[in-house]
């Protein structure tokens, strides 16, 4: 899109002027104990004033406060530069602008980082003046890391390790050819050897920075590492969006497993910022929830950004009388109105039998009234495009199973459907939930053919569904055009357009 192009350039001139203020802002303090207090954010997404939370200026302003008598070190656990529209329409260069504001010590990426391509992804982590680290994510024909795994911090008197770390649901999780010639290495494994290698470095604290999450998936969790890896002090979490206060889940949905080391995890879009402070051994997380702070240097970086953006995405492409649906709780555990709307778009633009999307892809709600291109944005960030493949009976079958056995795991993987309806039994085991599907009325033929509409990260295995890979794909509209003019077309959205109940528990 020439405009997102247009802006992605713009906002170079942006980074670079950040950096020069950051440099030139940068003072060193010593003090005499090796107490120390670290400032972390994870999954920001793009969220720079925090979506009601307190946002990248309290990030900004903690840090400054800290420092006024107390070592400092602020890290970011990945997932920055993409999210909602100020990452999509700048491709990342928007958050790289704000963040070197704050005076990061060093992040570590997250998967959807990849999101833009491996030659983006590249040039964005040269972009930020502090550096990323990451023990296992390597090479594929060399096995070289790509960016260094450890990194030694001395400052006052404090002396602390830090190694980063990258989930493997990494691979399945983004694009067919996003990591282009990298690929991401058992994380226990890497977690062992940086801890051998940091004790042997006179270090007070040993801290990992990961984008692993808690969630129960299939895939190494921060809390299963630190059970299986002894001699990590702290680990500075992602992905799962979970909020931790001294090493448990706030909400007690998750018991972690047991372990010597704290876990810190702020939740996600910076609704929080998280606090450890670290006393002659004695380790306290914890979250800063509100006010929300102000600090200039970042939010004049967040005003220009966002400014530049704002201006394209203020029309109104319709209306609706509704609010649709995309709370991730909701769209990745069940049938969600926002969700079918957007399955109904790409069935109804590419006349399919039926239509299937990975709730992953629908970030957010859209409220009732004017629907904006900024709501588009926000809703579908990633830019992927629809396709058609025929496929027979039996694969919808495969992809309804795959779909159920995530319903209550709150995973992108989970699909909202269009053409469809499915019966299933919710207490039946995993692989075994589906008791019929019906298209236009008809229960379906295994072995009959059907036109599936859906989008290119589906069908080439994404989120682990690989039940469309081995057919082909005809590439045809970007999703966030036919949702464009589709909603055009529309004018108003009502309530009685969406047919709900797609999903039939028995």
């Amino acid at each position: 899109m020439a405009d997102r192009k247009f802006l992605a350039s713009a906002i170079v001139a942006i980074v670079v002027l950040s950096t020069a203020i950051t440099v030139a802002a940068t003072v060193t303090t010593h003090y005499d104990d090796h107490s120390f207090t670290i400032i972390h954010t994870n999954d920001t997404h793009c969220f720079y004033d925090g979506d009601g939370g307190v946002g990248f200026t309290t990030v900004s302003a903690l840090r400054e406060d800290y420092s006024k008598d107390r070592t400092v070190f602020t890290v970011d656990a990945g997932d920055f530069i993409q999210g909602n529209s100020y990452g999509t329409m700048t491709d990342g260069e928007g958050s790289v602008a704000v963040m070197n504001t704050v005076g990061y010590d060093l992040a570590v990426p997250g998967n959807h980082e990849f999101d833009y391509g491996f030659d983006i992804f590249m040039e964005r982590m040269s972009q930020l003046d502090f550096p990323v680290i990451c023990a296992n994510l390597v090479y594929k024909d060399s096995g070289e890391n790509i960016f260094d795994e450890y990194l030694v911090l001395e400052k006052g008197g404090a002396r602390v390790g830090f190694f980063g770390l990258l989930t493997t649901e990494t691979e399945v999780e983004t694009m067919a050819g996003n990591m282009g010639n990298s690929t991401v290495t058992d994380p226990i494994d890497a977690a062992r050897r940086m801890v051998s290698v940091l004790e042997k470095k006179n270090v007070d604290c040993i801290v990992a920075v990961g984008h692993l999450g808690v969630s129960r998936v299939g895939y190494t969790t921060s809390d299963q590492l630190c059970n299986q890896v002894p001699g990590i002090d702290i680990f500075i979490d992602g992905h799962s969006h979970t909020e931790m206060e001294d090493g448990k889940v706030c909400d007690g949905s998750i018991v972690l497993e047991e372990s010597g080391t704290v876990i810190a995890s702020t939740g996600s879009y910076l609704h929080n910022v998280g606090v450890i402070t670290y006393d002659s051994g004695k380790i306290e997380a914890k979250l800063y929830r509100e006010p929300a702070l102000q600090y200039q240097r970042t939010g004049d970086a967040i005003d220009a950004v966002t400014a530049e953006v704002d201006e394209k995405l203020k029309t109104v492409i319709g209306r609706t009388e509704i609010e649709l649906v995309g709370e991730r709780g909701l769209v990745r555990n069940g049938e969600t109105n926002l969700g079918d709307f957007i399955a109904d778009t790409i069935r109804g633009s590419t006349d399919a039998d039926v239509a299937i999307i990975n709730s992953g892809g629908i970030r957010t709600s859209i409220k009732e009234g004017d629907i904006t291109l900024k709501d588009v944005y926000d809703v579908m960030p990633f830019l992927n495009y629809s396709c058609i493949l025929n496929v027979p009976g039996s694969v919808l079958w495969e992809e309804m199973e795959f779909s159920l056995a995530l319903m209550g795991a709150t995973q992108g993987g989970f699909l909202q459907i269009s053409g469809m309806t499915v019966t299933y039994d919710p207490d039946a085991a995993a692989g075994g939930r589906v008791t019929s599907i019906t298209v236009g009325g008809t229960e379906v033929d295994k072995d009959a053919t059907y036109k599936l509409a859906t989008i290119d990260f589906i069908a080439t295995g994404g989120d682990g569904n690989i039940y469309l890979k081995d057919y082909a794909a005809t590439k045809y509209l970007a999703l966030d055009m036919l949702f464009i003019g589709y909603v055009t077309n529309i004018g108003t959205v009502t309530e009685d357009m969406i047919e709900m109940g797609r999903l039939v528990a028995v």
